[in-house]
């Protein structure tokens, strides 16, 4: 038997004694029953509670949770697999936010700026194929936007009849534009969206390398230029160096070859600084008569080595393999360094794909995702930084209804509605306050009882390859 009709009978259930217990009308206070009970009964979903600490309120509670899905959605009776999620719950009479972060899912409570905005639960989950949240065996071609989005939309009906209210998607980056592809094929299962600094990025996307040779100022661009090309200049001695990291902290780099992976650090070095960094702090890359030790540190410290090597080359093969097929990548920004490069052009998603993994690209994947912002998108909110390159592929709003999109001053990937101009910010909250239908909160981003949530939480590691999301 189908599992599909199993899991429809169980919603039904689940919704009848939501309607028996509670008030039905979407208007009407909802009584709160035990939400660990009405979590056991979603077919298909494993669930613990864990502690929370004091940062959340008291009445908050967590739970670690699995689903139940198909491998092939086309396939419902075909292999299962089984997708990470979180939840933070405080009330079933509040919105939820459904959260994704495009990789894999932290185990440890957070709360994303939405969440923070409306005193909302959060549902966060896990992207298919990273983590445990992959089939087994794992099938390649089944890791497509549809796919994913066919993931979210049998979430979203599982969970929905436990929160009736309203519903706002977010992520940030390659969290963000999920949410959209996710909004693209299930346009009503949420309310409105949230994506942050994300990028619809082309094959080889050209337009990142002009963003890169106008961001900033000319004196700053060229100081980060000379950083590469006296590292690249010095290969033997940063090699030297690099080889010792790596044996103390017993790194392999059999994928890509130490001296790959060097080069691709150096390269991603101007892309990182901008991404995560910004011009006020260009003085603290070392000149190019720093020492060797003085260079190491710097690409070290701001790209990380780690994250060439062969554990993280790995946990971020399904990123790869997305990039190479549908999401698009930017072109290297190399032409400054081709003298000094023994491996040049190879700094793209196709040189990390995992071992016998071999990835077609969609050429209409990204641009149908626009077509639909454009033509049908609605109650879209897009938040940029105006110094980071991923917003050199910003969406486009096109005639997209009742949405917005904000750029952030000079800023970067951390880009946030907090950081807006007031006028800005403000309209942002108040936009999104009507989508969730929730009351003006006086206290807003601006009270210090908020806990933004750190950058490095919100993206995850920072993976190698054609400068991650």
């Amino acid at each position: 038997m189908s599992a599909e009709p199993v899991l429809r009978r169980g919603l039904l259930a689940l919704a009848l004694a939501a309607c028996l217990s509670w008030a039905c009308d979407d208007g009407d206070p909802v009584v709160e029953e035990d939400i660990l009970a009405r979590l056991s009964a979603i077919p298909g979903l494993t669930v613990r509670e864990e502690a929370l600490d004091a940062q959340f309120p008291a009445s908050a509670r967590f739970f670690v949770m699995e689903f139940e899905q198909p491998a092939d959605h086309t396939r419902p009776d075909g292999p299962r697999f089984r997708q990470r999620m979180t939840l933070l719950h405080v009330s079933s009479d509040r919105p939820m936010v459904l959260y994704a972060g495009g990789y894999f899912v932290s185990l440890q409570a957070s709360r994303r700026e939405p969440t923070q905005l409306l005193d909302a639960n959060q549902l966060s989950l896990e992207h298919r194929f990273f983590g445990p949240s992959r089939p087994s065996p794992a099938d390649w071609s089944l890791l497509t936007i549809k796919q994913s989005a066919d993931d979210f939309h049998r979430v979203v009906q599982a969970f929905k009849p436990l929160y009736p209210r309203k519903w706002i998607s977010t992520g940030a980056s390659k969290g963000g534009e999920t949410m959209v592809f996710f909004r693209r094929f299930y346009p009503d299962d949420v309310d409105g969206t949230v994506a942050y600094v994300a990028p619809l990025a082309r094959y080889d996307d050209a337009r990142f390398v002009a963003f890169q040779e106008s961001v900033g100022t000319a004196g700053c661009r060229e100081r980060l230029k000379a950083f590469q090309r006296a590292a690249l200049g010095r290969r033997e001695a940063m090699l030297a160096l690099m080889e010792t990291r790596a044996r103390e902290r017993q790194l392999a780099f059999t994928h890509l070859g130490l001296e790959r992976a060097f080069e691709h650090a150096l390269i991603e070095h101007y892309f990182y600084f901008w991404q995560y960094d910004s011009l006020s702090r260009c003085d603290t890359v070392p000149p190019a008569t720093g020492s060797d030790a003085a260079l190491m540190d710097e690409l070290d410290g701001r790209v990380g080595l780690a994250f060439f090597a062969d554990a993280d080359v790995d946990a971020y093969g399904p990123y790869y393999y997305q990039a190479a097929a549908e999401l698009g990548f930017p072109r290297p920004f190399e032409s400054h360094l081709a003298d000094l490069l023994r491996f040049p052009g190879t700094d793209v998603p196709a040189t990390y794909l995992p071992q016998g993994v071999t990835a077609t690209f969609v050429e209409n994947a990204m641009p149908d995702i626009q077509d639909w912002v454009s033509r049908e998108g609605e109650r879209l909110m897009f938040v940029y930084g105006g110094q980071d390159p991923w917003t050199a592929a910003a969406v486009e709003l096109g005639g997209a209804r009742e949405s917005a999109l904000y750029t952030v001053p000079a800023g970067n990937h951390g880009a946030r509605i907090s950081q807006l101009p007031v006028a800005e910010r403000n309209e942002a909250q108040a936009l999104l306050r009507q989508w969730a239908g929730a009351e003006s909160r006086a206290s807003g981003l601006q009270s210090q009882s908020w806990r933004l949530e750190p950058e490095g939480e919100e993206f995850g590691p920072r993976p190698p390859g054609s400068r991650q999301r």
